[in-house]
């Protein structure tokens, strides 16, 4: 089985780990930034070619550290285990980082994510999904999961502040996903 999994705001908060540096960077209070919504380029009123300077100048070092969420590590690794083929599907590109392969494979091993495949600088992970033959797949965006559902593939919707009112199947934790998995497809072994 492949399940399909997003990086950031999905096993790790990137968001909220950046937001110190945009605000500092920006000159704009941390606190402000905090209650606007979860686009840098929108809360700061400019356009994205502009954030994406700030990007590219810092994303490549600054997203190597942010922490994964809890419980990530164990639930992929007893995933892997039991033989899931996990393969991280993620929109980083060009456009924010000068190396986004490079800095998501260091980041993924620097943590010691158990996974077979990274795909990168994929906005359409639809198609992804499609070419990958995903059974599962996991992200943060309502948009992603919405598109990657309609080949009827099994989507999880990671919970986020911006996304909790939607009315998809939502997990909160990796641990949910875990059950979710146990459940779903009869794995009762998951002792993570």
């Amino acid at each position: 089985m492949k399940i399909g999994i997003d990086i950031d705001d999905t096993i790790c908060d990137t968001w909220e780990y950046v937001m110190p540096y945009v605000a500092k960077y920006y000159n704009i209070s941390y606190d402000d930034l905090k209650k606007s919504e979860k686009y840098y380029e929108k809360a700061l009123d400019i356009s994205l070619e502009e954030y994406c300077k700030f990007a590219k100048k810092f994303y490549d070092k600054i997203t190597l550290n942010v922490p994964l969420k809890k419980d990530v590590l164990e639930v992929l690794k007893d995933l892997k285990n039991m033989g899931f083929e996990i393969i991280f599907i993620t929109a980083r590109s060009t456009l924010g980082y000068t190396n986004p392969y490079g800095t998501s494979l260091k980041y993924l091993i620097k943590n010691n994510v158990p996974f077979d495949k990274l795909i990168v600088g994929k906005k359409d992970k639809k198609k992804v999904c499609e070419e990958e033959k995903i059974d599962l797949f996991i992200d943060d965006s309502i948009e992603n999961i919405k598109e990657v559902k309609k080949l009827n593939i099994d989507v999880l919707l990671f919970e986020t502040k911006e996304n909790k009112n939607a009315s998809l199947k939502k997990v909160k934790n990796f641990k949910e996903i875990k059950n979710y998995i146990e459940v779903k497809y009869g794995y009762k072994n998951c002792n993570c």
